[in-house]
């Protein structure tokens, strides 16, 4: 029992820490629209993309702000969450 609670604290721990130290040096890239609802293609961090913390990201859709929680971005994916429909939505990197 106690080996399994520290594995999966170790492993919450380093989700916490990719999550604070490099998510935000995976976003620099280009995203094009894959999946769910449609933003707009393709959305980049320098274009129409700011992101207010680590969970949560504004993108410029059509001249309105939209939040959007970020899920993850990992192997070239881009997850997000609208925040007021809770739409799933999923970008590929180019």
């Amino acid at each position: 029992m106690k080996k399994s609670f520290q594995i999966i604290l170790i492993v919450f721990l380093l989700f916490i820490g990719d999550r604070f130290l490099f998510m935000s040096n995976r976003l620099n890239g280009v995203w094009e629209y894959e999946t769910g609802s449609y933003i707009g293609d393709p959305i980049s961090k320098k274009q129409n993309m700011n992101v207010r913390n680590n969970f949560e990201i504004q993108i410029y859709k059509n001249d309105k702000l939209v939040s959007y929680y970020l899920l993850g971005c990992y192997f070239g994916e881009l997850y997000l969450l609208e925040k007021e429909t809770l739409k799933y939505t999923r970008y590929t990197a180019c």
